[in-house]
């Protein structure tokens, strides 16, 4: 047994350490997708999108809550994974996930509106207009997360202007 600041424990701070590092990978890379070749973002993304096509509940504030909640866990999870892979390093996806869930919220499920808001999360995602760019420049795990926050608005707005159109 261990002490650690004052408190018994019976496991070794090694293996804390090591188990928070592998729960901050898991979420970072969303379930480990993020090591799919290729477009990695893509893989987030698209894992987010089906997953939330399944399960996301229809009342706002839930939708509203998991959204808040995937973005909190996010910024924690990318500024630890970012010790092992960079800033905002390829297999970090859990913004990915945060960015579509934006562009879905309150979205009617139907798979091609879910197609459309993916593509337009993927194209804002990639473009990255303003703020996108000064946004990435945040330190850590916020500016891994905002710039797709962005474009998960930018993909929310268009998708309700399309809606109006229909």
């Amino acid at each position: 047994m261990t002490v650690r600041q004052g408190l018994p424990t019976t496991e070794p701070l090694a293996a804390t350490s090591t188990r928070r590092a592998l729960v901050a990978r898991f979420l970072a890379t969303a379930c480990f997708s993020g090591h799919l070749p290729l477009a990695p973002g893509t893989w987030g993304a698209l894992l987010a999108s089906g997953l939330a096509y399944l399960f996301l509940p229809s009342y706002w504030v839930w939708q509203l809550s998991v959204i808040f909640a995937i973005f909190l866990l996010g910024v924690w999870a990318s500024s630890e994974a970012e010790k092992l892979y960079g800033h905002d390093g390829r297999p970090i996806v859990i913004d990915e996930v945060s960015g579509i869930l934006v562009a879905l919220f309150l979205l009617p499920q139907t798979v091609v509106l879910y197609l459309v808001a993916f593509i337009l999360f993927r194209f804002f995602d990639i473009v990255k207009p303003a703020p996108s760019r000064r946004l990435e420049s945040l330190p850590g795990g916020w500016g891994v997360m905002m710039d797709d926050l962005v474009a998960g608005v930018y993909a929310f707005v268009g998708m309700r202007l399309l809606l109006l159109l229909r």
